[in-house]
């Protein structure tokens, strides 16, 4: 699953212009800071009582939306839910349509953050 969310990564980005690549750079640092925060963590409240009435309830905080060059869409809503008074957050990842974990958000920072290699200049030694 690991290897299929690395090549789908390495599609992903090579499709993309420099500056949607910076954007989704930012973009995933600032949403592992949040995921790293929140992911084992729930609450109650009783402040909003009108929506607690509601069994389930759900609000998308932020929603992220790229294509690259190639068509391929890659769509990370962060959510809150409230069950009862209960209160959590989640996201979710949809690549082209497919649901994805958040290893695929994992794979796309590590090849983001991975150096990119230039094309060394080869150096002929000349004789005279």
């Amino acid at each position: 699953m690991t290897s299929d969310y690395d090549s789908l990564a390495q599609d992903f980005l090579t499709g993309l212009i420099p500056e949607e690549r910076t954007k989704l750079y930012n973009d995933l640092l600032a949403l592992e800071e949040v995921h790293k925060l929140n992911q084992h963590s729930s609450y109650y409240t009783f402040k909003n009582l009108k929506r607690a009435v509601h069994r389930h309830s759900e609000r998308r905080k932020r929603t992220f939306r790229y294509m690259n060059s190639f068509n391929n869409e890659l769509i990370i809503h962060q959510i809150h839910e409230q069950h009862f008074f209960k209160n959590k957050y989640c996201m979710h990842v949809y690549f082209n349509s497919q649901e994805c974990t958040y290893l695929f958000i994992d794979c796309l920072l590590s090849v983001l953050k991975a150096p990119t290699s230039r094309p060394m200049r080869n150096f002929q030694e000349i004789s005279i």
